[in-house]
């Protein structure tokens, strides 16, 4: 996975992005983070509660920023905000990998809509197809069925649901009052096999 690019972003706030980037830094060794929500500022200041974070955080100013550090051949993590921003696109536009955490909630299927106009927009930018990796997250751990959920995600033309589902669990948030991800059980175990499949999509980029 040398020198590669993955940002989470979803253009509907609340999806849970900088839970899901949080706990990636758990299981991934990024050289950086990049804060891209220049409106809440959610995952650096969560690792600034961190006593054992040492992953560098920037926070762009400019589209530039994100351009240079994208260019520098690390291992790169980017956190967007909930919106549509000039710093969303220019993310999107430099990643291998885009995670979009969603879940089956009629309002979080309309955003999902927005977003691949998002994408499809990045994609004439780029001149390259690039698929967002719809992650479904907070659905109850006994949920199995999601298909309602596969067929309507089938039909946009640049997203593709993943085939790991991160269920709500009150660790998540325990765990970010600390700067930290889950570390240990069934949640970090899903967390593992996300980061298992986001090292394979960056392989074969």
């Amino acid at each position: 996975m040398s020198g590669s690019i993955v940002t989470v972003a979803n253009s509907k706030g609340g999806t849970g992005k900088s839970s899901i980037a949080i706990n990636l830094l758990q299981h991934i060794q990024f050289d950086l983070v990049i804060d891209a929500d220049t409106t809440h500022f959610a995952i650096s200041s969560l690792l600034m509660l961190s006593n054992t974070n040492t992953v560098q955080v920037k926070i762009p100013t400019c589209e530039q920023d994100i351009l240079e550090w994208c260019s520098e051949g690390k291992k790169v993590l980017i956190d967007c905000g909930g919106f549509d921003s000039v710093f969303a696109q220019i993310a999107i536009s430099q990643s291998d990998v885009v995670i979009t955490p969603t879940n089956d909630d009629p309002t979080e299927q309309f955003g999902l809509s927005q977003f691949n106009q998002v994408m499809a927009k990045v994609s004439k930018i780029v001149d390259e197809k690039m698929i967002a990796k719809v992650l479904i997250t907070k659905v109850h751990p006994s949920r199995r069925d999601f298909s309602l959920m596969e067929s309507y995600v089938a039909g946009f033309e640049h997203l593709e649901l993943l085939p790991v589902v991160i269920p709500f669990s009150a660790l998540i948030p325990k765990a970010q009052f600390s700067g930290e991800g889950v570390k240990n059980g069934s949640i970090a175990a899903k967390f593992s096999t996300l980061a298992k499949h986001i090292n394979k999509l960056c392989d074969e980029r």
